[in-house]
Parts: structure tokens; C-alpha cells; sequence
């Protein structure tokens, strides 16, 4: 039986191994965070057009070169024109931003974010 005297607490492998589980969670929210809050921002910006009332007026052209100017303005990266879809249908505008996101991790290791945010405006 071991008294309490012999015990010491933790080798240095084990805090190596608390360090580099630590050190590795840092980093995945280090490589991942932008990426949800650029998310986040897009997410405000569609919803931002349904108080535009100008909107509703505008060709799928304006309305794409809008999205494109506040996108800039809040530093959104990784959208593509392709990436947003306009349609008219019943009276109702949807604008829809559907997007993927690929992020290094370490080496050869990436992460695949997908995002598919859209919003329904009323057309006139």
C-alpha cells in the first residue's frame, strides 16, 4: 500500500500530453471561429434586406451587387457570385447564399464548413 507521501501529482509526460490537448483546441478554434463569425455575418445581412424596402424593386443584378458591397464592408471572404440565388415566386423573394468554406487544419488535414442561409423578402 503507497502512503500519500509518495504521491506527487502529475509526470512531466502527462502535462506534455495536457499541453498538447490544450494546444489543440486552441488551434481548432483559432482555424474555426472566423469562419462561424463571417458565417454569423452573412446571416445579418440577409436579414438586414428584409427591413431595405428598396429591395423588392431592384433586378436579381442590383440586389447581387448590394450583397456584394456589404459583404466587402464586413470583410465576408469565400462568396462567390455563384453562391447567391434570387428568386421571385407568389409575391415572395428569396435570396439565398449557399456557400462552403475550406479551412487548413494542420498538414494535409482541412476542414469542409458549409453554409446555407437565405431569407424571403416581399417582392411588388
Amino acid at each position: 500500500m503507497k502512503s500519500i507521501k509518495n504521491q506527487r501529482g502529475m509526470t512531466p509526460i502527462g502535462w506534455i500530453l495536457v499541453f498538447a490537448l490544450i494546444a489543440f483546441f486552441v488551434l481548432l478554434a483559432l482555424k474555426l471561429v472566423p469562419v462561424y463569425i463571417s458565417g454569423f455575418k452573412v446571416t445579418s445581412i440577409l436579414e438586414s434586406l428584409k427591413e431595405n424596402q428598396e429591395i423588392a424593386t431592384m433586378s436579381p443584378r442590383q440586389i447581387m451587387t448590394t450583397l456584394n458591397k456589404r459583404f466587402d464592408i464586413d470583410m465576408v471572404t469565400g462568396i462567390e457570385p455563384d453562391d447567391i440565388y434570387i428568386e421571385k415566386a407568389g409575391g415572395v423573394m428569396t435570396i439565398t447564399v449557399d456557400y462552403e468554406i475550406r479551412k487548413n487544419f494542420i498538414g494535409n488535414i482541412d476542414f469542409l464548413i458549409t453554409f446555407n442561409k437565405s431569407v424571403e423578402v416581399p417582392a411588388r
